[in-house]
């Protein structure tokens, strides 16, 4: 199916499918915060950084989120200092510890999708997101 975009009366461009003429509306993007709980589930044992929301997400001020779940949930999320590659300053590398703190994480970006009206994480996307974490019953 190809689109087209057309002139609304008020002067806003819309897109309309050329198929059968039919407007196409387009999907709301993703809320900034939603976005970086996102990355930080997906990023697994290896962790993420302030850079790597900065880069990936496109937001700035990545630890602001880390910290707010932590907060939030009342769980502490590693923290590994990492040398810069120029080797001046230092960064955190931030890791979901366990299978229960993502868990906790998923439910919490779950309710928020639903509250704003987007989509929710599915059943098959939070199964491969709790297989990046060590399970902590199986470890005790």
């Amino acid at each position: 199916m190809t689109q087209k975009k057309t002139r609304a009366k008020a002067g806003i461009i819309g897109t309309v499918s050329t198929a059968d003429n039919t407007a196409l509306h387009p999907t709301k993007p993703l809320p900034k915060k939603h976005r970086a709980q996102l990355f930080m589930l997906r990023s697994g044992k290896a962790g993420f950084t302030e850079n790597d929301i900065l880069f990936y997400c496109r937001l700035s001020s990545g630890r602001n989120y880390a910290s707010e779940i932590e907060r939030r949930l009342n769980i502490r999320l590693e923290r590994i200092n990492e040398q810069t590659p120029d080797g001046i300053g230092s960064h955190y590398r931030y890791r979901i510890a366990n299978r229960g703190d993502a868990q906790r994480i998923i439910d919490l970006v779950n309710v928020q999708a639903k509250r704003e009206g987007h989509q929710q994480i599915s059943p098959h996307e939070i199964s491969r997101i709790l297989n990046l974490y060590p399970d902590t019953t199986a470890a005790a």
